[in-house]
């Protein structure tokens, strides 16, 4: 095993973020050339291809010595106990794009709650968002815009007749009424990954995705994590409506 072999090595794409964890312990295993588990539930696998012959990762259910560390690559947000002897780390692809229906001035403190609330209700983990996703009528909003422009992400917006045409688990008839779609929440985040899937199709772009460990945090095999949830504030005066589906190609703008 090259003791030349970092951390600092692997060709991870840029726009993945790191997550918690013992990076300095998993990063000095890799040094000394000991068995680094990678657990990889989502995003490209195309970085494996620059690793070099002998290196000291090994796949989930291939460990033919003892694992002195682990890498999960993942939306899920883990929490490692202190007191474990085996360093973890996380890397985060973005690939969750969420939903946003919401009033009028709607500030974005409460938006940046409702997500927050919902995040760490589903132990989804916030630097995997790629980008938010709503009913064109919000373009301009205020609170969206800019929550948007302080997170770096990309901000999608969808006609209303285009979310109505999108099979949703939670319809609304009132939503339908008001803005002439039953959905914008749950329909945005679904024709946010569409259209993403869509455009790769369409460059022809050849990208390596891990579906196996996808498939097992999708319930029948649908890209919608989160149905809708709503949070209200009357401090804030604004209520949220939120909706999160997974990608399966990573945003990596």
């Amino acid at each position: 095993m090259s003791d030349e072999f970092t951390l600092e090595m692997l060709d991870i794409p840029r726009s993945w973020n790191r997550g918690t964890g013992d990076w300095t312990k998993v990063a000095a295993a890799m040094k000394r050339g000991e068995t680094v588990e990678v657990i990889q539930e989502v995003g490209s696998t195309l970085w494996r291809n620059s690793l070099p012959e002998k290196h000291c990762l090994s796949w989930d259910g291939e460990n033919l010595s003892p694992i002195k560390g682990r890498i999960w690559i993942s939306f899920t947000q883990r929490r490692f106990a202190p007191e474990s002897v085996l360093p973890k780390v996380q890397w985060h692809p973005r690939v969750l794009w969420v939903g946003i229906g919401c009033k009028a001035g709607t500030s974005r403190e409460l938006i940046e709650t409702a997500i927050q609330n919902v995040c760490r209700s589903y132990h989804l983990a916030e630097s995997a968002i790629a980008g938010i996703a709503t009913i064109d009528t919000k373009a301009g909003e205020i609170g969206l815009l800019e929550l948007c422009r302080s997170r770096n992400w990309p901000l999608k917006t969808f006609a209303a007749d285009v979310l109505s045409s999108v099979e949703v688990p939670n319809p609304s008839d009132i939503a339908a009424t008001a803005v002439g779609t039953p959905s914008v929440a749950e329909a945005a985040a679904l024709c946010a990954i569409a259209q993403i899937v869509t455009v790769h199709q369409h460059q022809k772009t050849q990208i390596s995705i891990n579906h196996l460990r996808l498939s097992a945090f999708i319930c029948g095999s649908h890209p919608l994590l989160v149905p809708k949830k709503v949070l209200r504030s009357e401090k804030m005066l604004g209520s949220v409506t939120v909706a999160v589906a997974v990608c399966p190609i990573d945003y990596l703008r």
